[in-house]
């Protein structure tokens, strides 16, 4: 039983590995044809080369008690084969690494895209993450498995013309110069069923690595840690976790290197009794120096047929992954911008996160109609954001539904409902491309013209700012690029500038001013009431001269709304809004 489970395993991953060999060139073909024939073209040289070799040595020494004549075309042929071989193989190594780089950009650019294509929900998620990691860090043996296909290909053709060769000095030799593969085969695929196993436990410890890295290394949180003086904790944080994954790998790798050690010896005792066929079995000088050579040249033929195969049964898994997670993401449908509703109604909203015994927010009632600006307010955790993520798509609800003009959102493809919406959350983006590039971000397709660029930083109070840039628009933004650095208040107004150009039906704005001075958050404020006719806003503000203007409050308190009215009528009622904002008005 236990025998037929491991020739099953090992007949798995051989399929395996030829799936991904088949996917992989016929990605390679799509993405790089020139690049590929030629590789082939000169690999099918270098196959023909070695057994070319074995019969010019052959003639060579027949014709060496000859005259000069005699052995001058032979040894014209062996010459120009031994420099056919050197050249082209050369060229060949080249034409893999143009080839390797090519594929390589083109399965990033695959990957990114369908990254950018995941319903939120799903990204957020840490198996999601894991997966994404080790995709990322296995770019570059996807790019280089069509190369070892086409080298595993000839080398294969390589060891069975020797073969033929061979055989006609001495058959069993022959036989034995292929069934050399045979040990180094059973160990790759031994080995690709183990890198299956690891994969993406590799990939979740490298991700934690990579993200502490990134936190000493970024300007914002890297000046942070600096100030702080603990950088040196999350620095010992990224090598326990890189450690980690290093002891993954190194497990894997110790095992590999003792396997590999009893298949080379069983290559060597093969190719030994090859030799020794050769000798035993050769007829006369002629064929056992050819067939010396022969052997030998199998003994490079087999090695590097191993290292491909190798190649072939490691790479399978991460190209299984790959290909899982890219046809596991929706088809890329694009959100379009919807710049029109007249009335947004949440009705019996219901939340609940796993595991919590009660709902996190529940039975939320909220209506907004086309030019008001209404609030939500609460202290932290009384089910504000988890509403507006809600009304998003972010997180599915229990009961309860949202409606623009009488259409339930839940009845929308993800794209269509987003964008209806604009929104600028407390964790806005610090994007450190150009000034223009992190704003046109606000729109799906990116278009913009420097015109309407510059009138959406004017509205969110950022044009002067940009103005002041030596580049303008073009200036580059984050100090770990060169670029300008900005305070905080400043990266809000790019993201508050995003919003301007995105231009949705409903803004959704969450302390859209909670790192700008007082005296811009007001001229910020006064631009969304004097624009406020063209959309629906919703704003979260935990200050209260904010709200004074808003049409309608909603007071949030363990998950319920609680009370709702203008900033007046619920002062002058004395109850929980007034509770939470007795010292600013006081």
């Amino acid at each position: 039983m236990v025998e037929e489970t491991q020739s099953s395993s090992y007949l798995g991953a051989v399929r395996g590995a030829l799936s991904a060999s088949i996917y992989s060139i016929r990605r390679a073909w799509s993405w790089a044809p020139g690049q590929l024939l030629t590789l082939i073209i000169t690999n099918v040289v270098l196959a023909v080369t070695p057994a070319a070799q074995v019969v010019s040595v052959a003639a060579l020494v027949n014709a060496s008690g000859g005259t000069a004549r005699d052995f001058l075309l032979p040894l014209l042929a062996l010459t120009a084969l031994v420099g056919v071989g050197q050249v082209i193989g050369d060229a060949s190594n080249m034409n893999m690494q143009r080839l390797r780089g090519r594929l390589r950009t083109r399965y990033q650019d695959e990957l990114m895209r369908t990254v950018a294509a995941l319903p939120p929900q799903r990204l957020a998620t840490a198996e999601t993450n894991a997966l994404i990691q080790a995709c990322r860090t296995s770019l570059m043996d996807m790019g280089q498995l069509a190369a070892s296909v086409i080298s595993s290909a000839t080398s294969v053709v390589t060891a069975a013309l020797l073969c033929v060769t061979v055989w006609n000095i001495s058959p069993l030799a022959g036989v034995l110069v292929i069934a050399a593969l045979i040990p180094t085969i059973v160990v790759f695929a031994w080995e690709a069923k183990m890198q299956d196993v690891e994969f993406v436990p590799y990939g979740e410890w490298s991700r934690r690595s990579d993200y502490s890295v990134e936190q000493l290394v970024t300007q914002r949180t890297g000046t942070e840690l600096a100030t702080l003086g603990s950088g040196r904790i999350v620095a010992a944080t990224a090598d326990a976790s890189r450690t980690r994954a290093e002891s993954i790998l190194d497990r894997i790798l110790v095992l590999i290197i003792r396997a590999s050690s009893i298949a080379g010896l069983g290559t060597a005792v093969l190719l030994g009794a090859a030799l020794t066929g050769i000798v035993l079995h050769g007829s006369g000088g002629a064929g056992i120096a050819a067939g010396i050579v022969g052997v030998l040249a199998g003994l490079a033929a087999t090695r590097s047929a191993g290292f491909s195969f190798g190649d072939l049964m490691s790479y399978a898994p991460k190209i299984r992954a790959y290909r899982r997670f890219v046809m596991s993401a929706p088809a890329g449908a694009e959100q379009v911008l919807a710049e029109d509703a007249r009335l947004i109604e949440v009705d019996g909203l219901t939340v609940s996160y796993p595991g919590s015994e009660k709902p996190t927010v529940d039975q939320i009632d909220i209506r907004a109609a086309k030019g008001e600006v209404i609030a939500l307010v609460g202290v932290n955790g009384a089910g504000k954001t988890t509403t507006i993520n809600a009304i998003l798509g972010l997180l599915d609800h229990d009961a309860g539904r949202v409606r623009i003009d009488g259409v339930d959102l839940d009845s929308l493809p993800r794209p269509q409902r987003l964008g209806y919406f604009g929104l600028l959350s407390q964790e806005f983006g610090r994007y450190e491309f150009t000034v223009r590039d992190t704003v046109r971000l606000g729109r799906p397709d990116g278009a913009a013209t420097d015109e309407e660029i510059w009138r959406a930083l004017d509205s969110a109070h950022s044009g002067d700012i940009v103005r002041g840039m030596k580049d303008g628009l073009d200036a580059q933004l984050g100090q770990q690029f060169g670029g300008t650095g900005l305070s905080g208040g400043q990266w809000q107004r790019l993201a508050l500038a995003r919003i301007h150009l995105r231009n949705a039906a409903i803004w959704i704005l969450d302390e859209p001013t909670s790192a700008i001075d007082a005296e811009a958050e007001e001229q910020i404020f006064a631009e969304l009431q004097r624009t406020k006719a063209n959309r629906i806003t919703i704003v979260v503000s935990h200050r209260a001269w904010t709200l004074k203007n808003m049409d309608q409050i909603y007071v949030f308190d363990e998950g319920r709304i609680i009370e709702k009215g203008s900033y007046e009528s619920l002062l002058a009622d004395g109850g929980r809004f007034a509770q939470i904002f007795a010292e600013q008005v006081g």
